[in-house]
């Protein structure tokens, strides 16, 4: 079995700029390891616009960009807006590579999600 990563993943949940907005700020690795909270929390949030910040994201592995597209299947079907902001270089290589770059919502930052989502 594989060491467990002791790198530990930290969601911030905030207000964004609007009612409605709530952001949630990754900082740390998101792994199958931890992504968890993460997912439990994209899941409870019922705000009309959901912005992800992943600027402080290192890396993902497959089961943590699994629970984006999860995020995004949930706004659609309940007719709700999201977005993945902020995207490291190596995020926006792993959406890329997986195919799913166009797929997902994203802007340069939360202030450009807000204006164009709120």
């Amino acid at each position: 079995m594989p060491n467990q990563p002791t790198d530990p993943v930290k969601i911030e949940k905030l207000a964004g700029s609007r009612e409605g907005v709530h952001i949630l700020k990754v900082i740390g690795p998101l792994t199958i390891y931890n992504f968890f909270e993460f997912q439990d929390m994209t899941r409870k949030d019922s705000s009309p616009v959901l912005i992800i910040d992943l600027g402080n994201v290192p890396f993902m592995d497959s089961a943590a960009l699994g629970s984006l597209l999860g995020v995004h299947v949930s706004c659609e079907k309940h007719n709700r807006k999201y977005a993945v902001v902020n995207l490291p270089d190596r995020l926006r290589t792993m959406f890329a590579m997986a195919g799913v770059k166009d797929y997902l919502v994203n802007y340069p930052t939360v202030a450009d999600a807000e204006a164009a989502l709120a």
